[in-house]
């Protein structure tokens, strides 16, 4: 989406279209992006971001090691049961 206000008014919008399973708004560790995401009526659920990082091919970047606790998001609601779930198998 264009902005972080998109991402907060979609959230609103689905919410009063009756898609009340959403995850967010929150903001990812890795990407720093702002992320919504909807559950829809199969059970899946889609992402919603905006403002992830850009680096710029060739430009020196230590990505890092995160701990999987602490590499999902760094801000925003608790996870929903289920969220992690695989349902494709």
């Amino acid at each position: 989406m264009s902005s972080v206000e998109d991402l907060g008014l979609g959230s609103k919008q689905m919410r009063d279209a009756g898609y009340t399973r959403q995850w967010g708004v929150g903001r990812h560790v890795l990407g720093s992006n702002y992320f919504n995401y909807v559950r829809d009526p199969f059970g899946f659920w889609w992402e919603f971001n905006c403002h992830i990082d850009y680096i710029p091919a060739g430009m020196q970047w230590d990505g890092g090691d995160h701990d999987a606790e602490d590499a999902l998001y760094l801000w925003g609601p608790d996870i929903p049961e289920g969220m992690l779930d695989n349902l494709q198998v």
